[in-house]
């Protein structure tokens, strides 16, 4: 659905507080990349996962808190106007470990992904064509010694988008064992799946508004199966879990405080 003209009215609680996000951005490197979901009409929303290939991931980088700033500015002159959004934070010292990062990082293109600690939708900034850049700025002395980190996006383009989908880390949530059947919800992320016959059919635990995604596996793939009382799938269709496959469920309460998991998005491979 396209946007439709609306009022913007004041959100609710104190919307206006500063952002506190989590202590750690995620960086994906553009490189890395096998398929980037679009946004949806609307033009914000991300509701599907980033695909990346095999075994490259997702990693991160510790912001000391208090330091985060996310910004997005739109600048241009008529019928050229676009967004630059940018995320600078610090991070404390200057040892190795970031020196090295520095080092191979410098002219990546990279897309960000930055959460926050009350619970909201993650921010994604960049995409495939319009990725972000690193500039970095060391400062040591009597009383510091800090980097200062700023990823900004190359060129005007999109704005501050919204990431509904999970974050591929270098080691899943857990790792769902052969022949089982319910899926014990840990926390959200990603959960492999593991060569077998099973038929998954139901995911104990979670709360309303968690995401998780099942990954496939090689050998003989599982499957998910749908069960209106359980998991709900887009037009009842069973997901295989082969090599490479992956399904993104998110939790909704319904009336009795249960827990459905309904399809988010889905990545065939093949």
């Amino acid at each position: 659905m396209t946007y439709i003209k609306q009022s913007v009215k004041r959100a609710p609680g104190n919307p206006g507080i500063g952002i506190k996000t989590r202590d750690a951005l995620t960086l994906i490197d553009v490189d890395d990349i096998a398929y980037m979901p679009a946004r949806d009409d609307k033009g914000v929303v991300i509701p599907e996962d980033i695909i990346l290939k095999p075994d490259r991931y997702g990693y991160t980088i510790y912001m000391t808190p208090g330091t985060v700033e996310v910004t997005s500015a739109a600048e241009g002159d008529t019928d050229q106007i676009g967004f630059i959004p940018q995320v600078k934070f610090n991070h404390p010292g200057n040892e190795q470990p970031v020196r090295e990062f520095k080092a191979n990082s410098l002219n990546r293109k990279f897309i960000i992904i930055v959460f926050y600690c009350s619970g909201k939708p993650a921010d994604i900034i960049g995409d495939i064509c319009n990725p972000c850049k690193m500039t970095p700025n060391y400062t040591g002395n009597n009383e510091g010694n800090t980097n200062e980190f700023t990823f900004a996006q190359i060129t005007k383009g999109d704005d501050i988008g919204i990431y509904l989908g999970t974050v591929p880390e270098e080691e899943p949530v857990a790792v769902v064992e052969a022949s089982v059947k319910t899926v014990n919800f840990v926390a959200e992320g990603q959960y492999q799946l593991s060569d077998g016959t099973a038929v998954i059919d139901k995911i104990e635990g979670g709360s309303h508004g968690a995401v998780i995604t099942l990954l496939g596996t090689s050998g003989t793939a599982p499957t998910v199966a749908h069960t209106p009382d359980a998991i709900l799938l887009k037009g009842g269709k069973v997901f295989t879990a082969t090599e490479g496959s992956q399904l993104t469920l998110r939790a909704f309460e319904v009336a009795g405080g249960e827990i459905i998991w309904i399809e988010q998005s889905r990545y065939e491979n093949g």
